[in-house]
Formats: C-alpha cells, structure tokens, sequence
C-alpha cells in the first residue's frame, strides 16, 4: 500500500482573484475565534493541493471525502462556501440552505483540525445530525458517535454541493466487484465515488481473530481517485491471487490499494456515486 500527497498545482488566477476579493471584503466573520487570513492561507493550499484537506482528529472522514472532490471538481465554488460561512454563518446548497449552529461559530480552542476544514467539515456534519451535537470539546465516544456518516448522507452532500444526482450501492453481503467497476465508469466519466469500508481491515496487516472482527462493521469513508482495476469474477473466483487495486483520499493523503479478492469482500462495504450532468438550479 503506497502513500502519496504530493500533487500542488498552481492556482488558476480566477480563484486567485476570488481570494483577493475574501480576504478585502469588509464583512466581519460571525465564527468568533477563527482567523480569517489563516482561513484564506489554508482555502488557497487546498485549491493547490486537494490532499492538504484533513479531517486530523475528528471523525469527519464522509464529510471530508465530499469537500476533497468540491475542491478537484469545483474550487470557485469552494470558495465561495467558505467565504459565506465565515461572513455569514451559512451556505446555499442546490435545494437546501446549511446554517451554523451558533455553538460552532463560538468554538474555540483545540479543534484538532484546521480551522478552513472544522469550518466546513463541522457544518456539514453538525446539520445532519439530528440527536448528537457536534463540539470540538465533547468526549471521544461522544464524538465519534457524532460523527457516523451514512450513505445517504454521503448522497445528499453530493448533492448540495457539486449539483451531481447521486446514488449508493451497498455490498454487506455481495457485489463488492461490481460496485468498483461502476465506480470506475462513474469516475472515467467525470463523476465522484465513495467508498464504505473498515479502514483498519482493508489498511491493516490483521491477524485472524482481528480480521474476523473488523468484518463485522464499516468505520470509513474514503474516496476513490482513479487506477482502478478489477479481475474479472470468473478469473477471481478461479485464482485465489487475484488482485484489485486502486487510488484513494484518506486522511489527507493518496493511498494506492492493492489487495486480493478475499480482503475486499471482507472490508469494503459499498460505494456511494454521484454522476456529473449539468448543475442544477441553485435556490435562490
């Protein structure tokens, strides 16, 4: 399993543009404790380098594999939610509008994250959450229950954000092969794709009792990048070496997998897709 951050480019001038105007615009941020230069330092080295975008100690991996492909797909429009976040306290997604808990725009202290990503992450996350309010002091457990992420939720992220129609294909018990062959065709079409899985099973050199156990639940969301291949079912099934491979964003970083059949139908749980087609309306 190969690691890779290493893809800056240089910033379109337009987006350069775009910044410029944030960072002169006199509009007083409503999030108390964050600094705005800092947040247009960070908006600009993740428009450089998508991979810069890191969930760090929070559990926000659905929500920041999401703003990583905003941020490939649509980076104007990234800035843009930033910018209204931070002046405003909120957002228009393409049918719904996204506030901030004032509670978020009061946060304060060790976020244990970057204050351009707590600021988008944290929103996203705390809105769809309907029991468990998301705190950057709360206790672990309390945090990381929180912090679930559902495929539908991955849908309507998809959704508000890049404007792509979006639909899950879970795999508990079968069709982990065709899940990342329509991942493929989605992605070489210029879609998204978004992988469930049990990141220390698929990651992790686990020894059996581990491995028996981390089949039993999915605790991860990654997104799929490209080099996807996939052996043939038949030939998987005759051929106990086949492989699959493909590249991933997860936790702020380019991960290559390649794996055997065995280890994917143990820990990969089903991708959540979004097509690319023209933008839908914005509401207004």
């Amino acid at each position: 399993m190969r690691s890779d951050t290493d893809t800056t480019k240089a910033i379109d001038p337009s987006l350069d543009e775009q910044l410029a105007k944030f960072a002169r615009s006199t509009q007083t941020g409503v999030w108390t404790h964050l600094d705005k230069s800092q947040i247009i330092s960070e908006i600009r080295s993740r428009i450089n380098n998508p991979y810069q975008i890191q969930q760090g100690e929070q559990p926000f991996c659905g929500p920041a594999a999401v703003v990583f492909e905003l941020i490939r797909k649509q980076p104007d429009r990234y800035i843009q939610i930033c910018q209204s976040l931070y002046e405003h306290g909120s957002f228009e997604g393409y049918s719904n509008k996204f506030v901030a808990a004032g509670r978020l725009c009061r946060s304060y202290g060790n976020l244990r994250m970057a204050q351009a990503d707590w600021m988008i992450l944290a929103t996203l996350r705390d809105c769809a959450n309907k029991i468990v309010p998301v705190h950057p002091k709360a206790p672990k457990l309390i945090r990381e229950i929180g912090g679930i992420t559902k495929p539908w939720e991955i849908s309507g992220w998809v959704r508000e954000l890049l404007g792509y129609p979006s639909k899950s294909y879970p795999t508990p018990l079968s069709g982990e092969f065709r899940a990342i062959q329509a991942a493929n065709s989605t992605i070489e079409s210029g879609g998204v794709a978004f992988a469930l899985i049990n990141s220390q099973g698929l990651f992790g050199n686990n020894s059996f009792l581990a491995a028996r156990f981390h089949r039993i639940y999915p605790n991860h969301w990654v997104t799929i990048v490209s080099n996807i291949s996939v052996e043939s079912p038949t030939k998987i099934s005759k051929n106990s070496n086949g492989r699959i491979e493909f590249d991933i964003y997860s936790w702020g970083r380019k991960i290559h997998v390649n794996t055997n059949p065995a280890t994917i139908k143990d820990f990969f749980w089903g991708v959540t897709l979004g097509k690319s087609i023209s933008k839908l309306s914005t509401t207004n």
